[in-house]
């Protein structure tokens, strides 16, 4: 088993000196500090100061930590130093979803020390997507983000290098390791150099996705945040029966209009049919599934980010991959069957310090599933009434509000 290391545990020097406390006493290359300073990150958090210099020194490492916890600079940071120190090594980083990809890119190119070593984005079904290259990455391309499936075939085709890949990211690690991806990874292992730096990065991670992951790893450290440095959200349950269940989001969603939301559907039925009913109520919705073109795709994530939509309503492609800081609240239509799934969700709030609220609601046939949800989580969510749109107020509740307003 990896040696665990909570990031709160180790002493830095920052620490010690709190006028040393940003990312120059992690030992950075100094022509990453100007692109930190640009990005506008002045201090690492806890899991970052942790991650970094394991990462520097050259370890495997298995990084742990809920979403909204700075993971991705993590990882970017030190590949970037390694590619500065070491002119012929290239880095890949892959990714379950074309969403992920398209964010770890963006942030790759807004850290990246010169323009030769931002990253390219390989994935599928991009014809329909105008707004980047279809093709292979070019042969100068240092760092490449790419989905299992298109990496697999452009290494088998030899349109990806591999011989001089040192530094190997597992992002949404646990995901990469369950079923859906298992062929495709292991294809793509047996394609990659052994002598290599590999980091699995996840949120979740289940006993036998983790020793699924051991065949790509070394010795690894883990490093996991400590329990009090964990985003605060605060959960609760909604007990309603299913064809209430539209009115009672858009109610909870007036209830809290300052708040940006996602709402998550089990299907891409579901998420059109709420999509439609919300807007036709007024509100500024935007839907994203997977049966959308990738512009389309592009475009909600777009409009919900910087705010033209307040609620994005999506199935659980939105559950990874989204780092939108700013989502206030998160509502699920319905209880997930999987409790890993539930974390990833919840993760979409309550990130970079900030308060997040969470709600599920359960119709009666879903008990089960919440049940194991909370079981399994070790979560007691409390119960609240269902929400209640002001129109649908008894009436003997207008004296009061008039007395409150007095």
């Amino acid at each position: 088993m990896p040696s665990s290391t909570p990031a709160s545990s180790q002493t830095s020097d920052a620490q010690k000196n709190p006028e040393n406390s940003g990312f120059s006493s992690l030992n950075l290359n100094a022509t990453l500090h100007a692109r930190l300073r640009k990005a506008g990150l002045k201090a690492p958090t806890p899991i970052q100061k942790a991650a970094i210099p394991a990462l520097l020194s050259g370890s495997d490492a298995e990084i742990l930590a809920p979403t909204g916890t700075g993971k991705t600079a993590c990882y970017l940071l030190p590949l970037f130093d390694v590619l500065l120190r070491k002119k012929k090594n290239t880095g890949l980083i892959i990714v379950p979803t074309r969403e992920l990809a398209r964010q770890v890119t963006e942030m790759g190119a807004l850290l990246a020390p010169r323009p030769d070593l931002a990253p390219f984005a390989v994935y599928g079904g991009t014809k329909d997507d105008p707004d980047r290259e279809y093709d292979a990455p070019p042969e100068t391309a240092r760092l490449v983000v790419a989905t299992p499936g298109r990496l697999l075939d452009m290494l088998r085709t030899e349109r990806v290098e591999s011989a001089s890949c040192r530094f190997l990211v597992l992002d949404e690690g646990d995901r990469l390791m369950a079923g859906e991806f298992r062929e495709e990874m292991q294809g793509i292992l047996a394609l990659l150099p052994r002598d290599r730096q590999t980091v699995l990065v996840s949120a979740t991670g289940s006993q036998e996705t983790m020793t699924a992951a051991q065949q790509f790893l070394y010795k690894p450290v883990r490093i996991e945040p400590a329990q009090d440095e964990k985003p605060s959200i605060r959960q609760a349950v909604v007990f309603v029966d299913k064809p209430a269940k539209p009115t009672a989001v858009e109610a909870l969603l007036r209830r809290h209009p300052d708040r940006s939301a996602i709402v998550f559907a089990s299907t891409r039925d579901e998420a059109d049919l709420l999509t439609r009913h919300l807007r036709k109520q007024g509100l500024k919705v935007v839907g994203l599934h997977g049966g959308l073109t990738q512009p389309a795709r592009n475009a909600s994530i777009d409009a919900f980010s910087t705010g033209r939509a307040t609620t994005l309503v999506a199935t659980d492609i939105a559950a990874r991959g989204l780092d939108i800081e700013q989502v206030g609240q998160v509502i699920n239509m319905s209880p997930p069957e999987q409790p890993d799934t539930y974390l990833h969700r919840v993760g979409r709030t309550g990130r970079a310090g900030r308060m997040g609220w969470a709600m599920t609601l359960c119709a009666a046939e879903e008990r089960k599933a919440m049940r194991k949800v909370e079981s399994t989580l070790g979560l007691k969510l409390v119960a609240l009434p269902v929400p209640v749109l002001a129109k649908d107020r008894p009436a003997q509740d207008a004296p009061v509000r008039a007395r409150r307003q007095r």
